[in-house]
């Protein structure tokens, strides 16, 4: 094949893949684009996850009629005049190829008004129309529509329209925590997910985006002493007490220069100061601000500028983890936790607060009545029984609990450890699936309806997620902006804390689920996050209840998320371990 030049067209469509790979791109470049205009108030407005509408408007300086042809040409910008202004840059961007390669697969038109007039264009797909005067407010307003509706090749790999409407969220998340003093709105197909006040107080920008949970938990970033700061490094932002975290590090984001980036080592860093303070597999939420020299840090080194180099990778990595550090530090001196263990005779113990219900009464038994209970099953659990269920697990007899978390059993092959949180979480989604199978979903009423408040991203996975989760019981409708209301709930669900759970059961998906479909995964998460959890103490008869209910199981040897439900050990192994044979 001949040495050819490619059409203009051509270009225009390589090059965008480059700079927008999904709608959140385009977002990220616009509001990028508002942020160097010098807005105080930014508006975004998306539909179907941004694949047929994406719509920002801003009140920066806005544009002429004579610039907005350059606008949209590619490598024409305001940033910077030449190569060695990147080491003094102060803006966002600076390339000038955002509005052209959105423009090359998009519908895009732009209207802007500045102080000596305003003007709108078009670009239909990289089709541009001559630029018109209008009478545009101070400003400007970018609408793009149906996006990749000329590279059909790009657009199968984009995922659901939900899934791209979160990443947008997450972007949006991270920008109104980061700029404070910008008044930032988030409208998702004719709602709003995000709206912060743009005062400038961190803090208050912090729980406009991810709810009142941290409320009282959010820690700032550069109160610590002259010693402990890095020299040409300064960190401010915030971070969130040990007391709220993700299964993610999604809701971590760091800043360099006023650009969000990706960075490996700075997360690790910040993690670190966390050691012992957060489980294994929980990750802090934050929003942290780096400022140093432009010439210390290389932004050019990525096609979207998510990553950048630093010229003291270790310096800086030092800096934030002392800043975080030191934010901790202050916390726990000023609420210092007791810890305070009273024990607790057994046969005083006050009743659980879980029950198993398997056709008859449920159990709830403490104290005296859990040791006459304990007198009158004695008997019957030496009762002939067949050797095994159809399950294929044997018929176990329970000895005792370990660590509040493993029921000790005995059968014809040994001994057995179960774990009664994946046990129970199997049996969750046995019943739920059976119910929806039956078409017969036992709902309970809430005598008051329940209003929980949700991040963005949660609120995101809830509208993609209403009709699985009423599906298997639970009567649940938006109700406002931000928030949901529960009316009734699965009547498998009993004594847990609905308003927590239901929060761990939207963050599990948010993740992405576990199963094979998303009703399964809902399926899944719901019967994960309304079981009994490990660390509470179960009673002998509840103990026997939750295995007897584990043999009715079809499949009683995993949860959903694929976790063994029991651990065996047999006869020949026990005599071996004691050196018997």
């Amino acid at each position: 094949m001949p040495i050819q030049l490619l059409t203009d067209e051509t270009i225009g469509k390589i090059a965008a893949g480059e700079v927008v790979e999904r709608p959140m791109s385009v977002v990220k470049e616009l509001i990028e684009n508002a942020i160097d205009a010098g807005a105080s108030r930014i508006d975004i407005e998306i539909e179907e996850g941004g694949n047929k509408l994406i719509r920002v408007i801003d009140n920066g300086v806005g544009m002429t009629t004579d610039e907005l042809p350059l606008a949209i040409t590619r490598h024409a910008t305001s940033k910077l005049r030449s190569f060695d202004d990147l080491e003094t840059l102060h803006t966002l961007g600076f390339r000038g190829e955002a509005l052209p390669s959105i423009g090359s697969v998009a519908d895009l038109s732009i209207r802007s008004g500045a102080t000596t007039g305003g003007g709108s264009i078009v670009v239909d797909y990289g089709r541009v129309a001559p630029a018109r005067v209008d009478a545009a407010p101070r400003g400007t307003t970018v609408t793009v529509r149906d996006l990749f509706a000329n590279v059909p090749a790009r657009r199968k790999f984009l995922r659901q329209a939900s899934t791209e409407a979160t990443y947008i969220n997450r972007l949006i998340s991270a920008y109104a925590c980061h700029r404070s003093d910008i008044q930032w709105t988030l409208t998702n197909d004719g709602r709003s997910a995000i709206r912060t006040d743009g005062r400038g107080n961190d803090e208050s920008a912090a729980i406009g985006v991810f709810g009142n949970e941290l409320r009282g938990n959010v820690l700032l970033l550069g109160e610590m002493s002259d010693e402990m700061r890095v020299p040409g490094v300064e960190v401010s932002g915030w971070i969130s007490s040990p007391a709220v975290h993700r299964s993610h590090r999604q809701s971590l984001h760091f800043f360099v220069n006023g650009r969000l980036i990706q960075h490996r080592a700075l997360t690790f860093a910040l993690e670190e100061a966390y050691h012992s303070l957060l489980m294994v597999g929980r990750h802090p939420l934050g929003m942290v601000r780096i400022e140093l020299d432009p010439a210390m840090v290389d932004v050019n080194v990525h096609p979207t500028k998510a990553e950048v180099k630093f010229a003291d990778e270790r310096a800086v990595a030092r800096a934030v983890q002392r800043a975080a550090h030191a934010a901790l530090l202050n916390q726990q001196n000023d609420v210092l936790p007791e810890i305070t263990f009273t024990p607790i005779p057994r046969a005083t113990l006050e009743p659980t607060q879980i029950t198993f219900s398997s056709g008859a009464d449920p159990i709830m038994l403490g104290g005296m009545q859990e040791l006459d209970s304990r007198r009158r099953t004695e008997q019957e659990v030496e009762a002939p029984a067949p050797a095994t269920h159809s399950s294929g697990i044997p018929v176990l007899r329970v000895l005792g609990q370990v660590g509040a978390t493993y029921i000790i059993a005995e059968g014809p092959q040994g001994m057995f450890l179960i774990d009664q949180h994946a046990a129970h979480e199997r049996i969750m989604y046995e019943k739920i699936l059976a119910q929806m199978l039956a078409k017969n979903i036992d709902q309970q009423p809430m005598l008051d309806p329940l209003v929980i408040e949700l991040p963005p991203d949660e609120l995101a996975i809830f509208e993609k997620s209403t009709e699985e989760l009423q599906q298997i019981g639970y009567d649940v409708a938006r109700f406002g902006d931000t928030s949901i209301i529960i009316r009734a709930i699965p009547a498998l669900v009993r004594n847990v804390e609905i308003s927590e759970r239901f929060h761990e059961i939207l963050r599990e998906l948010v993740d992405g689920g576990a199963g094979d479909s998303w009703m399964d995964s809902v399926a899944i998460s719901a019967s994960c996050h309304t079981a009994i959890r490990a660390g509470q103490p179960l009673s002998l008869p509840e103990m026997r209840e939750l295995v007897a209910q584990l043999e009715r199981c079809e499949h009683p040897r995993a949860c959903g998320h694929g976790r063994p439900t029991m651990l065996h050990m047999s006869q020949s192994e026990l005599e071996r371990q004691f050196n018997r044979r």
